[in-house]
């Protein structure tokens, strides 16, 4: 764009582009395109209104000028920055494409430019680019004003990788000085100081300026109050290039100035002020003294309210500990609102939970004073005869909670509790306490019930149909096998001792044998059923309820109680159908090969998402698989709302990309050797703080029903092309998922930031700190995406045999991926090709909106897919360097981008992220582990049996193990740790994976003999079928290699391929991206 008054509105008479040729090749194509569209230069002479009939045609090609002045073209292969289009234009045309880096000042600066990436000033014109000065006529203008250079690089795209070309402006000294404003300011004198020679000194009046001259010519009487500050806090990160100079800039008062601000009237003002202040200050004092008396009886009174509504007490003992009257109840219960509005506002919500924990901590008294108030009264406890005591324990807690992130555990201890408590309040049931997943409540106290055993009953049967409706509920937000939890309760009646046990976090408690005898009634119980012992039963059975009871066939021997007989109390379904039983297993003590079964058939073109629907795909799956769907759904839904919210954010011109996107999408599709695009680096955007203040939050982002409704369906397409495997099959993708989720939400939490400083929060750089600490990635929801998304698709259409399996088969995959990362390779082009449907474009336009955000998901998906290939030893070895470089401390440090170091730590994190994830099973409970262990081992059996399998896998497994875990498991979760991003959640899965391998040391051999025994000596049902399968669908693939985008690809005689190398991180973005 050319404007008439360019001058007047920038300050500089002169910008002009000169764009950086490199080779013979770029300049050739240089000469021909500046000799094909110089008609630029008339035309912005007419815009500025200056005659254009003196225009002459350039120079055919770059030249630069000898000592006597003749033009001479130049050659070779060195960088050359011819001049182009110029701002005001000149009317001769000499000096276009005169090759700036011929003057060897210019080229200093240049390489400057070139090595700091950033812009940067010259010294002062009139030592350098004579030739240039001559060729424009205006060697003159510079004479008597001080004016430099200012080199701006301009980059080829968002990256800042790559420089393509150099602005260049003129740099008017005088025109930087003026202050725009209305009121009349007094003149001072600024002198600038170039920090080698020169020096030069402005007038500021208001808006004008005059040149004094060069050299330094203020007041020197003004010394005194001299103000300096670097010239860079104007220009951004401004380099010097000449001689390493940096321009100062020094501020000096002009006699006149001195004369209009020297006054004493601040310090008369002062003085009336502080004056003001201390009368103000006494009678406030007088004030505070007159009302503290009475304050005190109200705030120890609000006090005691505090501490009633922190613990729930019963009432009777409430009275007693307080003896609080009518007219104290009243007086607290009007300053209850008060209270909680005082709490809301001083509470500040922190996101770092060690935080929360250490301030909830310091409620405690704080003098030994203080605690002995409790104790000036007589203890507060009584003993209650007859009484019903309830022990509520989670099965398979333990395992689950092994799984998730400490947020989610709280939600459905929350959630469940919470039921439990409105059910006790109607019921009358009161609720003693909860330890850890032990729900603990009673009946018969405070106030005596003579039916407490009927009472407790019932809750009892409620509470049990209420968790089971609750985990099914919750599996959609909380994941896979939440709805497989179950509650084990226990009941006992006897005598009870209740009472107040006082001190630090004082609670009301319950003691005597009759609570240990219920803890061991629960203990010895089962999943989803009520037990009870003889005392209970006989109570309810003289209660007229016989009939809800069932007595153990089985006599339970508990500890320290000896041989019990027991009963069991039927549920309301076991009621109404006395023939049913609840199942009688327990996550907690291990579980089968449960896994599910999906369809066997099912390929890409039987997929046929034209003519299928939703409903169509979903009848392919089971109900299990259904609701896994479901909660993977729920997690993409969230993470693409992160995408939106930072894409609104940005300040980035999204122009309507959809012709471009669709050619780059039909090239990608088109890729089979996915190992092709493997990079050492994954290149992450700079942190920007404009984003992060501007950027809403996920929940306040709609997407629209159509995206959800076609994340839906993907999601679906992508479990039903989930072969039927023990092992491989969606249930693990999912389970990867969830721990990938859970790891990156330990990257983005601000728990280490704010642990290590309790007001990072308020920082202004607050944002700067999470970025840096956890290598960009919590600034990047396109990362945490596409890594989500790796996760569920990378062992779609696995075959239940290994890689080097399928090449020693010379299956059809293997030649097509020239025995390189088979499976993987034909997941990610499966799930790819899947993605490219056209029923998923808004899907897609959701996730990418421009061509490098289409580059940067591809990029993420393949390398996260391939990093799960942990067997191919050049891609082992490549990885080991990779680790050396970046985190080794004998490594010595490479000279390079400092972005580069830390991108090179972002994608080592990625990788180990998925890579633990892959395996997390083996760093999580020891029955996770065994359940997870058993399906592999099924797995391989059934390979075994089918033939495709050429070693028993139980001649080697418990030694196997042992190596895995030594060899690669155990330094995984060591580097998870060492990666600095984790948290506490690196020092769970290391111990986790410690702990397994010990276990499985003691208990592994004896494991191993049960499934031999199990699916290779007594093989049931299900593995003959799997075994028939693998036989049937020996030769199978998924992938529809009749599809357009693959044919051409296909060659009939594929090359082997060479070593594996990394791919440079080069991406094609262009200028209309950015």
């Amino acid at each position: 764009m050319v404007v008439s008054d360019f001058g007047e509105k920038t300050g500089s008479h002169m910008a002009f582009i000169a764009p950086i040729i490199n080779g013979e090749s770029e300049l050739f194509t240089w000469k021909n395109y500046s000799r094909l569209n110089q008609g630029w230069i008339k035309n912005n002479l007419a815009i500025q209104g200056d005659p254009t009939d003196k225009v002459t045609d350039i120079f055919p090609g770059v030249f630069r000028v000898s000592a006597t002045g003749n033009r001479i073209p130049v050659n070779g292969s060195a960088p050359f920055a011819p001049v182009w289009q110029m701002v005001e234009t000149p009317q001769r045309s000499t000096v276009f494409n005169f090759d700036l880096l011929s003057d060897p000042h210019y080229n200093n600066v240049f390489q400057e430019v070139m090595k700091s990436k950033e812009p940067t000033m010259t010294d002062l014109l009139g030592s350098f680019l004579n030739d240039f000065n001559r060729l424009m006529d205006n060697h003159d203008d510079h004479r008597g004003f001080p004016v430099s250079l200012l080199l701006y690089p301009v980059f080829e795209d968002e990256t800042r990788q790559k420089i393509v070309a150099i602005l260049n402006s003129e740099v008017h000294w005088i025109s930087l000085f003026g202050l725009p404003t209305d009121e009349k300011v007094p003149p001072v004198d600024v002198v600038i100081d170039e920090g080698c020679e020169q020096r030069f000194t402005f007038r500021v009046d208001s808006d004008e300026v005059e040149f004094l001259g060069y050299g330094d010519l203020h007041d020197p009487n003004f010394n005194g109050y001299e103000t300096t500050f670097p010239f860079s806090t104007t220009i951004p990160a401004v380099h010097i290039a000449s001689s390493e100079c940096a321009y100062n800039v020094s501020v000096y008062p002009t006699q006149e100035f001195y004369d209009t601000y020297n006054t004493n009237m601040p310090r008369r003002s002062a003085g009336i002020i502080t004056a003001v202040f201390v009368v103000t200050c006494f009678i406030f004092f007088l004030y505070d003294a007159a009302v503290h008396e009475r304050q005190k009886r109200i705030l120890r009174v609000a006090a005691q309210s505090e501490k009633i509504l922190a613990v729930l007490y019963p009432k009777s003992i409430r009275d007693r500990l307080f003896g609080t009257s009518h007219e104290e109840e009243t007086t607290v219960a009007a300053l209850n609102p008060a209270s909680k509005a005082r709490r809301k506002h001083d509470d500040f919500v922190k996101k770092a939970t060690k935080y929360q924990l250490k301030h909830f901590m310091k409620d405690a008294p704080s003098s030994e004073a203080q605690s002995m108030e409790y104790f000036d009264s007589k203890p507060i406890a009584d003993l209650f005869s007859q009484a019903t005591v309830l022990f509520a324990d989670i099965a398979g807690f333990t395992a689950w909670s092994s799984v998730r992130e400490p947020t989610q555990v709280f939600t459905l201890l929350e959630t469940v509790y919470q039921a439990f408590d409105v059910i006790a309040r109607r019921r009358k049931v009161f609720k003693v306490e909860t330890v850890g997943d032990c729900y603990i409540a009673v009946t018969g106290l405070p106030d005596p019930a003579k039916d407490h055993a009927n009472i407790m009953a019932g809750f009892a049967r409620e509470c049990v149909s209420r968790f089971g409706e609750l985990v099914g509920a919750l599996e959609t937000t909380l994941g896979p096998d939440t709805g497989d939890l179950g509650i084990r309760v226990g009941l006992h009646s006897g005598p009870v001792t209740a009472g107040v046990l006082r001190g630090d976090k004082s609670r009301f408690q319950l003691f005597g044998d009759t609570v240990n005898t219920c803890a061991r009634i629960e203990s010895s119980g089962k999943r989803d059923r009520i037990h009870l012992s003889e005392e209970t039963a006989e109570l309810l059975t003289h209660a007229g309820k016989g009939n809800w009871l069932r007595k153990r066939d089985q006599l339970v021997n508990a500890k320290g109680k000896g041989t019990l007989q027991t009963y069991w109390l039927l549920t309301k379904e076991e009621a109404e159908l006395e023939a049913m039983q609840a199942p009688n297993g327990d996550l907690d003590d291990g579980g089968g090969s449960e896994f599910s079964s999906l369809p066997n058939e099912i390929t890409q073109a039987s997929l046929n998402l034209k003519e299928n629907t939703y409903a169509d795909i979903e009848a392919l799956l089971s109900r299990k698989t259904r609701r896994l769907c479901e909660w993977n759904v729920d997690v993409l839904v969230r993470l693409l709302k992160r995408i939106v919210a930072h894409r609104n954010a940005s300040s980035r011109n999204y122009k309507d990309y959809d012709t471009e996107l669709t050619r780059r999408e039909n090239q990608i599709r088109s890729r089979f050797m996915v190992l092709d695009e493997l990079v050492e680096i994954l290149p992450l955007p700079g942190f920007d703080p404009r984003v992060y203040k501007k950027q809403q939050k996920e929940d306040d982002v709609v997407l629209p029903e159509a995206v959800v409704e076609q994340i839906r369906l993907y999601v679906a397409c992508i479990a039903a092309m989930y072969r039927d495997n023990p092992f491989h099959n969606f249930e693990h993708a999912s389970h990867v998922m969830m721990s990938v989720s859970k790891l990156l939400n330990r990257i983005v939490a601000a728990d280490e930031v704010l642990n290590a400083n309790e007001n990072a929060a308020e920082s202004k750089d607050f944002g700067w700190s999470l970025h840096d600490h956890t290598y960009g990635i919590t600034s990047d929801p396109m990362t945490q995406f596409s890594v989500i998304l790796a996760a569920l698709v990378h062992d779609v259409d696995h075959s239940g045999v290994s890689n080097f399996q399928l090449i020693k088969e010379k299956h059809k995959l293997a030649s097509i991926f020239k025995d390189k990362s088979v499976a993987e390779q034909n997941s990610i082009v499966l799930a790819w090709d899947i993605l490219m449907d056209p029923c998923f474009r808004d899907f897609r336009r959701t996730i990418y909106a421009a061509p490098f955000e289409l580059e940067r998901f591809r990029q993420l998906m393949a390398n996260t897919v391939l990093a799960t290939d942990i067997f191919d030893k050049q891609l082992q070895t490549l990885r080991r360097k990779r680790w050396e470089i970046a985190f080794s401390q004998n490594t010595p440090t490479r000279a390079e981008n400092t972005r580069d170091n830390v991108n090179r730590k972002a994608t080592i994190v990625i990788e180990h992220l998925i890579q633990a994830s892959d395996v997390a099973h083996t760093m999580q409970h020891w029955h996770i582990y065994r359940k997870w262990n058993e399906r592999l081992f099924h797995e391989m059996a059934v390979a075994f049996k089918a033939g495709r399998m050429e070693n028993n896998p139980a001649d080697m497994w418990y030694q196997g193990e042992l190596g895995f875990f030594d060899n690669y498991v155990i330094p995984l979760a060591k580097k998870l740790k060492n990666c600095g991003v984790f948290g506490v959640a690196s020092d769970e899965y290391l111990n986790y994976a410690v702990e397994n391998r010990r276990e499985w040391k003691e208990k592994g051999q004896a494991f191993v003999a049960e499934l031999v025994q199990r699916f290779i000596e007594s093989p049931g049902e299900d593995t003959a079928k799997l075994v028939e399968g693998h036989k049937r669908n020996h030769k199978r693939m998924s992938l529809d290699l009749t599809s357009p985008h693959f044919k051409s690809q296909l060659s009939p005689t594929p090359r082997p391929r060479g070593p594996v190398q990394w791919r440079e991180p080069t991406t094609n973005f262009s200028l209309g991206d950015k």
